[in-house]
């Protein structure tokens, strides 16, 4: 940008504009790094594919004898921003008592 820090409080670089380039700094600026550690490596294409390797291996699992049993579920790639990996796994119902539940009878 062209920018330098004694340009600040000029009209070069007011302390808004420092502000607008601080909160705007793009994923890939060093700024952006220090302000945030954890999530500076991860763009959408690493998103993606950790998704894409996550529902590969559900898919492998879901074939096995394991999965039969509802055991030994394949733990999720750690994503930063995200606290638990934990699913919330309940029994199933009836089609029928939903749609009742839901008044579409």
């Amino acid at each position: 940008m062209g920018l330098r820090l004694r340009h600040l409080a000029t009209d070069a670089l007011t302390w808004g504009d420092l502000k607008a380039v601080i909160t705007c700094s793009p994923r890939t600026s060093a700024l952006y790094r220090v302000r945030h550690p954890s999530e500076h490596e991860w763009h959408l294409d690493r998103l993606l594919l950790a998704d894409m390797a996550d529902s590969l291996r559900w898919l492998v699992w879901a074939k096995s004898a394991d999965a039969q049993q509802g055991r030994n579920r394949p733990e999720p790639i750690p994503r930063p921003g995200v606290n638990t990996t934990n699913e919330r796994i309940g029994n199933s119902t009836d089609i029928r008592n939903v749609n009742e539940l839901l008044g579409w009878t």
